[in-house]
This record gives C-alpha cells, structure tokens and sequence, in this order.
C-alpha cells in the first residue's frame, strides 16, 4: 500500500469521507423538507376534495359552480406540485445512494493503492449532478406553490366582491 502506515491511510479515509458526509446531511435537510411539503400538498388536496364533496351534496350553496370550477384548477396546480416534489425525492434518494457508493469507493481505492481513485470522482460527480437537479427542481416548485397561493387569495377576494355585490349571483 505505497508503505503508507495504518494511521496515514485511516486519515486519508477519514479525510476522504467528510465532503460525501456533508453533502448527504444536506441531502437529508432537503428529504425532509421534500416530504413536508409533499405532506401539506397532499393536506390541501384532501381539503379541496371534500370542498367538493361539500358542494355535491348541496351543503354550499355559495357560488358553487364557481367554487367548483376554482377547485379543478386548483387540483391541477397541487398535481404538478406533487409530481414535482416526488421527482426531487427521486433524485435525492439518488444522490444518497451515489455518495453512499462514493463512501465505499474511497474505501476500496485506498486499499488498492489509489488505483481506482477515478471511480469515487465518477460517483460524487453523478451525485452532485443529480443534488443540483433535484434543487433546481425544488426552487421551481417553490414558484408553483407562490403562484398557487396567489392564485387562491385572488379567488376568494373575487368571490367576497361577488357576495358583497350580489349575494345570490354569479362570480
């Protein structure tokens, strides 16, 4: 092993672990995020379903086709939302997997003298490509989710005009 002591080559390893180590608690960071947001999605999605449900039984009777017409349209925002951040996770988990592997990588290559030291740049490069992705796909959902709440803060003002207005009349 190029007569590297025990103590050289275990702080090479070491050394080697701390970028993969933080790159995966970032990693992490962003997971958790990913599945609270998944989580709220999914909160609203239910509470639009029973809006829904509400307005078919005829217990609102408030502007219902309008109601109604806004919560399609809101189920199709919070549907590319929650396709969004389930592709983020995707490639999240992805990246934890490739530092993992690069984790390993560092451990082999060492032991082989550093004669496969382009296999752990290989792997954290993949990684970090897939972390970079997953990022930029995460600030995009963060636009969709400002316009959806845009979106709905419009509604409901249009419809307290429409109600001050007319009460029984249309949006």
């Amino acid at each position: 092993m190029n007569g590297l002591s025990v103590e050289t080559l275990a702080l090479a390893f070491l050394t080697a672990l701390i970028t993969p180590a933080i790159v995966l608690l970032a990693c992490a960071n962003l997971i958790t995020g990913c599945h609270m947001r998944l989580g709220r999605v999914m909160d609203r999605v239910r509470a639009l379903a029973q809006m829904a449900e509400d307005i078919r039984l005829g217990k609102c009777t408030d502007h219902p086709m309008e109601r109604r017409r806004e919560i399609g349209t809101e189920f199709r925002y919070y549907e590319r939302r929650g396709k969004m951040i389930l592709v983020a996770l995707s490639l999240l988990y992805g990246t934890v997997g490739f530092f993992v592997a690069t984790s390993i990588a560092v451990g082999v290559d060492l032991l082989l003298s550093n004669s496969l030291a382009f296999v752990p740049v290989v792997l954290a490069s993949f990684g970090i490509s897939l972390f970079l992705v997953a990022s930029l796909l995460m600030l995009l959902e963060n636009r969709l989710a400002f316009e959806t709440m845009k979106r709905e803060i419009q509604f409901v003002h249009k419809l307290e005009e429409a109600i001050f207005q007319n009460p029984e009349g249309t949006v």
